[in-house]
């Protein structure tokens, strides 16, 4: 007997049903592959991001919460600014290697998007990240008509090394003199230029959105963030409380996710567990007189089980297939309400993944089986026989 070929035509009898059923199991895979993979690719890339700052505190105005300087990193603009008073005292604490104030301002593009415009001063910013590099060459600090564009702008806006592009409320023209290789963060969409000229073309003479603060020895950091907001205007934000504060919110995310896994594979569940005891419901009959020509209890549920499996399966295959094609609009999704993203991919196809969801489908199937496979096969030939004619 060709248990494969009979479970798939006794499915195909119920095409309708069955379908609902896998597009049921489909759709619990696809979110908890997700998850799993958000789960997986967040903190990673997140923990990337913020050692590839360069730094071990971020100075920012008093007032901003520790959510408002991961989105100073991300180009959020706000309207608390520091002065270059407030740089000078900082320089001045003992323990501090660089203090390298940095101005972000939002414009349009030629796109008719909003971009963000990252003032900085270029050569301690090269020493906050050494592995920069740059395909052309840096603008100096005195250029005033000069910038370098991250890698995706570049990509996206087909800008090259040598265009002139329009920039600021007057348009003026710069030169791009450089494109920064591709960093996986999110200085791959900024356009970086002196920090003078930002000031200059937005308005913001001696003005600064935040300080980039390296320290010489790490164990001293608690003790130059307490000299720091010793200042009255700043607020010190270290990496770590940085970092606690977004896991944190994202926590929050997280847990939402996590319920609308729990709620699917339970319908999900609810709905096989209800397509299989209507099947055997429905064929009580024709499971009596199999058992009557000879089919022992074992064959039926065998049967049964396959059935079961095979539609948790192609529910899993589906679940995979919906989602990795979906990725880049689930992923617009996840980064659209949780307050800091990564710029590098947080679903991927990994296959440890993949598998993983695809024996979560297996497990499932077994589970969800269980009473149907006991409810048919401890069926006699005779109560089968007679309640299929009732």
């Amino acid at each position: 007997m060709n248990f494969f070929t009979l479970a798939v035509k006794n499915l195909q009898r119920r095409r309708g049903r069955t379908g609902l059923t896998v597009l049921g199991v489909a759709i619990a895979i696809a979110v908890l592959f997700i998850l799993v993979s958000f789960n997986s690719c967040y903190e990673k890339h997140l923990n990337k991001e913020l050692n590839n700052l360069g730094m071990h505190i971020l100075a920012v105005p008093k007032g901003c919460p520790y959510e408002a300087a991961s989105l100073i990193m991300q180009g959020g603009v706000f309207p608390k600014y520091l002065s270059n008073k407030d740089l000078n005292a900082v320089k001045k604490i003992d323990g501090i290697e660089i203090a390298s104030p940095m101005l972000l301002h939002q414009f349009i593009g030629p796109d008719g998007k909003p971009h963000v415009a990252y003032g900085i001063n270029v050569n301690e910013m090269k020493r906050l990240k050494p592995w920069w590099k740059v395909e052309g060459r840096f603008f100096s600090q005195t250029e005033d008509n000069a910038k370098v564009l991250g890698k995706d702008i570049a990509q996206r806006e087909k800008l090259k090394v040598g265009d002139i592009l329009p920039f600021g409320p007057d348009k003026l023209p710069f030169k791009i003199v450089g494109v920064l290789e591709k960093t996986d963060t999110q200085d791959d969409e900024f356009h970086f230029l002196p920090l003078e000229v930002v000031q200059k073309i937005f308005g913001k003479p001696d003005q600064i959105t935040a300080i980039a603060i390296r320290v010489k020895d790490i164990s001293k950091i608690p003790e130059v963030t307490r000299q720091l907001e010793k200042i009255p205007d700043i607020q010190a934000v270290t990496i770590t409380q940085i970092m606690g504060t977004i896991m944190n919110l994202v926590g929050s995310a997280r847990a939402l996710l996590v319920s609308v896994v729990i709620i699917a594979i339970i319908i999900s569940a609810v709905g096989i567990i209800n397509t299989l005891l209507m099947s055997v419901n429905e064929r009580t009959r024709e499971f009596g007189v199999m058992k009557a020509l000879g089919a022992k209890g074992a064959d039926i549920g065998k049967l049964v089980l396959i059935e079961t499996l095979f539609i948790t399966i192609s529910g899993g295959i589906i679940g995979l297939l919906l989602s990795l094609f979906g990725a880049s609009l689930i992923e617009v999704l996840i980064k659209g309400v949780i307050p800091y993203s990564p710029a590098a991919r947080l679903i991927s196809p990994e296959p440890r993944l993949i598998g993983f969801c695809l024996l979560f489908s297996i497990v499932v199937g077994f589970v969800c089986g269980i009473y149907p496979v006991v409810k048919s096969s401890s069926l006699t030939p005779m109560e089968a026989i007679r309640s299929g004619l009732e």
